[in-house]
């Protein structure tokens, strides 16, 4: 087994800017024009509750990622806490899970290309076909080359990422001459039947850090280094997150067009013009690419563990001689691609991709959290974790009848993880 393992490369300052850029990307670029036209001016405490509903979730991960430092992320808590059954049934969510996020993380970069070339109408669905092809393959190139090529790329585009994000809605807020916004809703005028319903929708932003654990076993000290990366990465998201949703409330007014596929470019067209639009969706796009590079990097990292340990064909678990799952990384870049194909003849929307993503990965910090609970040992470490599944299952209770597309997932890999045993012991 040992020398079918992942290499040791990451230390803890990639570790955090991969914990930014893999967090960081479609879901802020996107998610905040859609709440904000949705909910006007309660969007923000959408914001809010998923930020406080992550936090014991981060924790949970944190103890869960230092203990059982393998590259199956959430699957591998579900096989060393339950059985390779449940751990199959996991793989399979995750595989639909990031089979819809990662080509809508990609169709939101080429929104933001379409912005900075003003591309004709006519051509726009082919040229955003097209430019999200030319994403997922880039990101293939350069997860090809290996974790600690990758690690440094993300680490550079960590820092860019943060002083631009930070930099935008201070500016905005400084220079505007109207504030043309819905504003922000008292909190006591709060209506949550406009917000709840968002809440899976908006959560997708604050996905990545169980992506983040599919990592793991590429640490060089993981115990100490992964909650590290998680809790910064997540001071530093959240306050990313609130600056700017706060910004495009005051300053960008309810029905601008633009909300829909570029928000951002939207709220500096309306304090600076035109060109910084054009400039701000360049560098959105330099963010999404970022984000795509991390989250493929994960998503191969699933596609390993799972043939690794027999769900998929044994063969796509092969590693090149310096360690590199290229053969998953391949097959992960190769489904994203047919998924852009249907998104492109419509049978799958962008919003679509985000809402099913979005409340999968919501589901899947609820399993780690089962397996939390499974292996504490004391009634203060019990009574956390079933305080916290509870709010998940309230959660998921504003999800709707889509919630049958995880629950045939689940029950599909935890079938077909049963054959595929029961046939190795024949």
């Amino acid at each position: 087994m040992d020398g079918n393992n992942l290499k040791k490369s990451l230390n803890i300052s990639q570790a955090v800017g991969l914990g930014i850029t893999i967090v960081v990307g479609s879901g802020l670029l996107l998610l905040p024009g859609l709440a904000y036209i949705d909910a006007g001016a309660s969007s923000i405490y959408v914001w809010i509750i998923c930020a406080v509903l992550v936090i014991p979730l981060l924790v949970i991960f944190s103890v869960l990622g230092a203990k059982y430092p393998t590259a199956g992320g959430v699957a591998g808590f579900m096989q060393n806490t339950f059985s390779r059954n449940t751990a199959g049934a996991t793989e399979v969510l995750l595989l639909g899970t990031f089979g819809f996020g990662i080509p809508a993380i990609a169709l939101t970069g080429s929104y933001y290309f379409n912005t900075m070339f003003s591309v004709n109408s006519q051509i726009l669905e082919i040229v955003t076909l097209i430019v999200s092809f030319l994403m997922i393959w880039t990101a293939f190139f350069i997860n090809y080359l290996g974790a600690s090529i990758s690690g440094n790329i993300q680490k550079f585009f960590a820092i860019i990422l943060v002083l631009a994000l930070i930099a935008t809605p201070v500016l905005a807020i400084t220079f505007t001459d109207s504030f043309s916004g819905a504003g922000i809703t008292p909190i006591i005028d709060v209506d949550l039947s406009s917000i709840l319903p968002l809440v899976g929708m908006v959560f997708f932003a604050f996905t990545g850090w169980e992506m983040l654990s599919f990592t793991i076993e590429e640490y060089k000290n993981p115990k100490r280094d992964y909650p590290i990366s998680v809790a910064l990465s997540f001071i530093i998201v959240v306050a990313l997150y609130l600056l700017l949703v706060i910004s495009i409330q005051l300053i960008v007014p309810n029905d601008d067009p633009l909300l829909n596929t570029a928000p951002l470019s939207a709220l500096l067209e309306h304090v600076f013009g035109g060109v910084s639009g054009k400039l701000l969706a360049l560098l959105s796009f330099i963010i999404i690419m970022a984000n795509l590079i991390g989250a493929i990097w994960a998503a191969s990292r699933l596609v390993f563990s799972s043939a690794r340990e027999g769900l998929l064909p044994v063969s796509v678990s092969y590693l090149s001689q310096n360690k590199i799952p290229r053969t998953a990384l391949f097959f992960a870049c190769l489904f994203f691609s047919i998924i852009l194909l249907l998104n492109y003849f419509n049978f799958l929307k962008v919003n679509d991709l985000l809402r099913f993503a979005g409340q999968n990965f919501f589901i899947l910090y609820g399993m780690a959290v089962l397996a939390y609970i499974k292996i504490s040992k004391t009634i203060q470490k019990r009574i956390f974790g079933i305080i916290t599944i509870f709010f998940v299952l309230i959660t998921m209770g504003t999800f709707g009848i889509e919630l049958f597309y995880p629950l045939v997932l689940l029950v599909i890999g935890y079938w077909a993880s049963k054959k595929r045993r029961l046939v190795k012991n024949k």
